[in-house]
């Protein structure tokens, strides 16, 4: 193990830290990411984990986690308070791989330049609770490896295959596109085995082309008292019912 102890804020390991926290250019230029918080990084595959920045009271309350990792720095309350992105830091950040454990699988997930951060970390922790490991990004879409969509994923970014998506090309199975005005998705009989989900835009919805490409149209029933739903909860409800209805 080696640690290191960093007081200052303009420590050149803080500085690039502080880096992968805000940008997206830098978070793939170098291939990593940063995940944040006492629950998540414990459950991070050791394999995974590049760094650890820790304070010196959670390093003692959790030796456990360090031990998970060769490259240790111990970091004081100050340094760990201008780098966190959360109100109330637990005391540990991880640099991790921007890299998966597992392989791809039948089932996809498409995000249609879906925005919301929170929207985004929950439908990756229903695909992984699905046994859904592949998710494609279409359009303009938020970055899953960013600081809010890791915590909102609580771990489950770690075992997801991140991946670009130009066209339905991409996929090698039906497209199901969640919208208002499609079939409803408890009427649909014999579900592929191999189908891609996809859900669109908070605001706009699903977009032309991907609309145009769609094999099939899906919808949720509901009362006329509501129009909608969220995106995260839409998708959740409709992989479930799509993986073990």
């Amino acid at each position: 193990m080696i640690m290191e102890k960093i007081t200052s804020i303009s420590n050149s390991k803080i500085q690039e830290l502080k880096k992968l926290f805000a940008s997206k250019a830098d978070r793939y230029a170098c291939g990593k990411f940063v995940a944040e918080g006492v629950n998540i990084v414990k459950d991070i595959p050791e394999q995974l984990i590049l760094a650890l920045f820790m304070t010196e009271e959670t390093f003692c309350k959790h030796e456990k986690i360090a031990e998970k990792c060769k490259n240790i720095y111990i970091i004081s309350q100050k340094v760990m308070d201008s780098v966190s992105d959360t109100k109330s830091p637990s005391g540990v950040i991880a640099v991790c791989a921007m890299k998966s454990l597992v392989t791809d699988s039948e089932k996809c997930v498409v995000l249609d330049n879906l925005q919301d951060p929170g929207n985004a970390g929950t439908i990756i922790r229903t695909a992984v609770a699905c046994g859904v490991s592949t998710i494609y990004c279409y359009g303009d879409c938020v970055d899953l490896y960013s600081p809010k969509v890791v915590r909102s994923s609580m771990g489950g970014i770690f075992f997801v295959n991140v991946k670009k998506m130009q066209s339905k090309e991409n996929l090698n199975c039906e497209l199901f596109a969640l919208d208002m005005a499609g079939e409803n998705l408890f009427e649909i009989k014999n579900i592929p085995q191999k189908f891609a989900l996809l859900v669109g835009n908070e605001s706009r919805g699903v977009s032309k082309q991907m609309r145009e490409s769609a094999d099939k149209i899906i919808s949720l029933p509901m009362s006329k008292n509501m129009e909608s739903l969220n995106a995260g909860v839409s998708l959740s409800i409709a992989l479930y019912q799509l993986v073990y209805g």
